[in-house]
């Protein structure tokens, strides 16, 4: 099996005697081990009169086996030991995945084994998660991206699988009787739930040799059976179906160009990657590039390429632009630009370094990948084995090894206008027909013969060509020597505007790193307003930015401008050769006087339409972007924001700019492969730059005080029709004792309450609980959305578990020492990989935990609680004096629906001018 150079972990590649394929991984760094299991079954598999039969199957497996009847059990299970179980189906293929301690490993492979095997298929069953995939369905019913799919079958060939409404609802499912579902169930899993038909990855610390006896002893004694292999389907698209125009309105403001190509399947050039070499071409921003002329034109503000389904027999490459008005008015103009590109691409851009530049950034990126969580990593390699041999399942995904041109140019050979497909999504365009389930206007018409042959034949467009040579690609990948004085952050200059803090890493050996440059800035105490201008302002210089280090971004060196509640802060990461560089260059250009007119239009409608968008969201997204808004002191809401983004002129980006830097302080941490005279050298020469006017001192991070009050409410208006709950309890006070027992009772009841609100009330798809600490604040999240049930039914749940829970919190005495030490592991755990580590101790920089040892202390505290200290805080949950209430709730189409007696907030701002602040 080819590895990277820093891969430490193990790795065995075995296949069982009854054909499973496993791939067993030792990682000692990890804090859990992971499981993930990949069957060859999805969506396609459904009857052709059962649709939705596949993704029914998903929620049955976790409704009892014949070794563990319980429904919800292996979660139940994996709860308190810090772990978690998931699933999802797609069209060919389906996977579950579960993380948990390492040493509850060998039980968890045990009750998954015979989950996926055994299920039990009651009746009673059946028919509750059928309504369980109802409330699955209504909740995306306003999804635009559902209804945008649901066109795309409609309008595909009737005779392939994808065409198939593939998530089913109460109507597919209730046109059959139980008893058929259920066979049909018990058919569909025995062809395809089968040890010769999955690929399972595990990943943990435990040894190669024990992970091995493990899986033997939990999935050997299965039964192979019939071997499956998918046959080539019927061609996604008829003739008639190609070189069409589709117009779809959408819910949200949205003006879009989907340009897709019909391709056969992908997975048969791996080793040579053309879509992705043409992908790379295409998707350039740099100047001179496709989405620069889109952007001089004002024709799209955003260009992406590559995406699109796939599966076996047949490909879809897309070109999604993000429109303009003017450039939904000139579609032809846009499509000859495209077209154009696709010619200098296929003339001038096949040359041997082109291909080698892009195999050398697959390789830096394979050679220096740093770890994803054990979860994640498992899913993926799970589903890989189905398509690399055992030697390519960690490197196929990146390496060219094939530097042929052949297949570039086959690829291409399908990127004409007669094989293409347009769709236009925009609430300006008509439509003739409604899509079925989720009532999308559309209309497909095939494109004029005329404007075939013209971008046949592009027009030659002067300011578009093909990127130079990638400058920032780093060229040496050495380790720095490592300073043990600098293990931890140490503060290396401290003066009255400007402190920047330095740490080495040790653990990692990359030769990667992570530069902080946070700005507070006085003036974002002055209400909404600049925080609106800030937003825009801050997007304006992403945008400006991105034309000159959009190749910084491609070669592995990232920069990110965001804003937060303080200001501002500039984050790079990646490559460490060249980035202290790019840091201080970003710095200087945000310090400097930049003519931003001829990209402020395009921004600030960007960001006007991200807003109003963002009012569209479905109400658990609108209640927790409310509470951030309403909890915080420097946050807010997007409502207040966005009638000062619609006032917004040129001029008000350069007041808020000189308002910005009047009065301000920075802090700065460089973190990785750097040493301590590189580390300051770049610190003095930031500390050369120009001073502000005034030094500011860091804005506090202060939230609400919310106790003392019985129950604040606020209602967030929502067109959506379903309702939603967000019920937050803000904890006493921030000590680590506080801390420790909000974490802890957290996890007590995230199972429970999920078990009890979602499967057995029936709530609604989207329920869960949280811990959430507000700038720092600890506190816990119980939340529900609804499309059958009013936000005053949901709330009287809620809050009926939370009082059953106090009165029974004696029935956790059991399990609460398995979940207090699962905590404290993951806490005391080591960090995933260099960027987790520098997140952390960025994190503790700004919390001045200068100890660096919060997540430690955090762990000791958990050790030292004893379940007295939890009956003592669950019983303060209802008492309005220990704990702030706030219950944040969409009424959907019960507009009259109030769900409890409080105080009642109307206006956000009024509130916060009215309200007691902690830190």
């Amino acid at each position: 099996m080819q590895l990277s150079k820093n891969d430490k972990r193990a790795y065995l590649h075995v296949t069982l005697a009854n054909g499973m394929r496993v791939l067993l991984i030792n990682d000692a760094d990890c804090r859990k081990s992971a499981v993930a299991a990949c069957i060859q079954a999805g969506h396609f598999d459904d009857p052709y009169n059962i649709n939705g039969l596949s993704h029914l199957l998903e929620h049955m497996l976790f409704n009892g086996s014949k070794s563990f009847p319980e429904a919800d059990s292996l979660n139940q299970f994996l709860s308190p030991h810090g772990g978690s179980v998931n699933a999802w189906t797609g069209t060919e293929f389906s996977n579950y995945h579960f993380d948990v301690v390492h040493s509850k490993l060998a039980e968890g492979l045990t009750q998954f084994a015979d989950m996926l095997f055994n299920p039990l298929f009651t009746e009673q069953a059946i028919q509750k998660e059928i309504n369980a995939i109802d409330a699955e369905f209504k909740l995306k019913i306003h999804d635009d991206l559902r209804r945008l799919y649901q066109v795309h079958k409609e309008t595909c060939n009737p005779q392939h699988p994808f065409s198939q409404f593939s998530v089913g609802n109460l109507q597919t499912f209730s046109e059959h009787a139980i008893e058929d579902i259920q066979q049909a169930l018990k058919s569909l899993h025995k062809k395809h739930y089968v040890p010769n038909n999955i690929a399972l990855c595990v990943i943990s610390a435990q040894t190669i040799e024990n992970l091995q006896s493990q899986v033997e002893a939990s999935f050997s004694h299965f039964q192979a059976g019939n071997e499956f292999i998918r046959p080539f389907p019927a061609p996604l698209y008829l003739p008639e179906q190609l070189g069409v125009k589709i117009s779809i309105k959408p819910i949200k403001d949205a003006r879009r160009l989907i340009v897709s190509f019909a391709l056969p399947d992908s997975q048969l050039n791996c080793a040579s990657k053309p879509l992705e070499f043409i992908s790379h071409l295409l998707g350039d921003e740099g100047n001179g590039s496709l989405l620069a002329h889109y952007k001089r034109e004002n024709w799209a503000t955003n260009l992406s390429a590559g995406g699109g389904i796939n599966g076996k027999g047949f490909k879809d490459f897309n070109v999604n632009l993000q429109l303009t008005k003017a450039g939904e008015d000139n579609i032809s103009d846009v499509l000859n630009s495209l077209f154009y590109f696709l010619q200098l691409i296929s003339e001038n851009a096949l040359e041997t370094w082109r291909i080698k530049e892009k195999a050398i950034l697959g390789e830096l990126a394979f050679e220096h990948i740093e770890n994803a969580k054990p979860i994640d990593d498992a899913t993926q390699y799970a589903n890989q084995m189905f398509f690399y041999d055992e030697e390519k399942i960690l490197s196929g995904e990146y390496l060219i090894t094939d530097f042929s041109i052949a297949p570039i140019e086959q690829c291409l050979s399908y990127m004409t206008p007669a094989n293409m497909r347009l769709k236009l999504i925009s609430k300006d365009v008509n439509t003739n027909k409604v899509a079925k389930w989720y009532d999308t206007p559309y209309q497909i018409e095939s494109l004029h013969k005329d404007l075939l042959n013209t971008l046949a034949s592009p027009k030659p467009i002067q300011d578009i060509q093909l990127p130079s040579p990638n400058p920032y690609i780093t060229e040496h990948c050495a380790i720095a020597e490592v300073d043990e004085r600098f293990l931890l952050p140490a503060k290396i200059i401290d003066t009255q505007h400007l402190r920047v803090w330095y740490a080495q890493d040790k653990d990692f050996e990359q030769p990667k790193g992570d530069c902080f440059i946070s700005f507070d800035c006085a003036a974002v105490t002055q209400g909404a307003k600049i925080s609106a201008y800030k937003r825009l302002w801050v997007a304006l210089m992403v945008e400006h930015l991105n034309d000159q280090f959009y190749h910084a971004g491609v070669a592995g060196l990232h920069y990110h401008i965001y804003a937060h509640q303080g200001g501002f802060t500039i984050h790079t990461n990646g490559f460490s050769q060249k980035q202290l560089a790019l840091s201080e260059n970003i710095v200087k250009q945000t310090l400097a006087d930049i003519d931003l007119t001829p990209l402020f239009e395009q921004v600030k409608q960007k960001q006007l339409q991200s807003l109003q968008n963002s009012l569209l969201n479905k109400p658990i997204n609108r209640l927790f972007a409310r509470l951030s808004g309403l909890v915080q002191r420097h946050t807010y809401a997007p409502l207040e924001l966005l009638p000062h983004i619609e006032n917004a002129r040129i001029e008000d980006m350069y007041w808020l700019r000189q308002q910005l830097f009047e009065n301000y302080s920075i802090e700065a941490f460089v973190f990785g492969n750097w040493t301590i005279e590189q580390a300051n050298g770049f610190a003095q020469r930031l500390k050369a730059l120009p001073k502000p006017t005034q030094t500011s001192s860091p804005i506090k991070r202060e939230v609400v005080d919310l106790k003392h009050s019985e129950l604040y409410l606020n209602e967030v208006i929502s067109q959506h029709p379903d309702s939603a709950v967000v019920l937050y309890l803000q904890t006493p006070s921030a000590n680590i004792k506080d801390v420790a027992l909000t974490i802890l009772v957290e996890q007590l009841l995230a199972s429970p309450f999920f078990h009890e609100i979602r499967n057995e009330k029936q709530l609604g798809y989207l329920v869960g609980s949280g811990y959430l600490p507000l700038n720092q604040h600890p506190g816990m999240v119980f939340y529900a959305q609804s499309p059958n049930f009013s936000s005053q039914q949901i709330l009287a749940e809620i809050q009926s578990f939370l009082t059953q829970i106090t009165a029974d919190i004696e029935d956790y005495r059991e399990v609460w020492t398995h979940v207090r030490a699962s905590v404290a592991k993951q806490l005391e755990g080591n960090d995933t990989n260099l960027t987790a580590k520098a997140q952390r101790l960025w994190l503790a920089v700004g919390n001045k935990d200068l100890e660096f040892n919060l997540q430690t202390a955090i762990a000791n505290a958990l050790i030292n609680l004893n379940f007295d200290d939890i009956i003592s805080f669950c019983n303060q949950i209802t008492d309005s004096l220990s704990f702030g209430t706030l219950v944040l709730y969409c009424a959907g189409n019960r507009p009259d629906d109030i769900p409890a007696k409080g105080t009642n907030i109307f206006d956000l701002a009024e509130f916060k001018a009215k309200a007691n602040f902690i830190i």
